[in-house]
């Protein structure tokens, strides 16, 4: 018998992502590895650079900043050190990625911008 254990980031919807056996990210002090590590994050760069042609948007409407793996949630800000709005997460490649940019992996629905309420709070929408 194998048993596999995954890890989901809270507010993460994965469950299609998971079922297509997506990895999830190796964490360091909450934060991914890339965010901490620039030789992690250099290697994934490449991989995304390599295979999935990452580099300058030709159409800004199909830019990283309006991807649905484009993750600028407060938690990822303060992982990757920036709250400019112009440098976020790929959650699909796992690597801090520019706004302006795209890849082929590109998936309308983005951004990823705000963590999940909690429903304790007064001011969600826990529906």
């Amino acid at each position: 018998m194998r048993i596999e254990i995954k890890l989901i980031p809270d507010g993460m919807d994965l469950s299609k992502a998971i079922q297509d056996g997506m990895p999830v990210d190796k964490m360091q002090d909450e934060c991914p590895i890339a965010t901490q590590d620039a030789d992690t994050n250099q290697e994934n760069r490449q991989y995304a650079i390599k295979d999935h042609q990452y580099g300058s948007a030709v159409n800004p409407d199909e830019s990283c900043g309006v991807c649905s793996y484009y993750n600028i949630t407060p938690e990822m800000q303060h992982c990757i050190k920036d709250e400019s709005g112009e440098t976020g997460y790929c959650q699909l490649l796992k690597f801090v990625c520019s706004a302006s940019n795209s890849c082929s992996a590109w998936e309308a629905g983005g951004p990823m911008g705000h963590s999940p309420c909690d429903c304790q709070d007064t001011h969600c929408d826990c529906e």
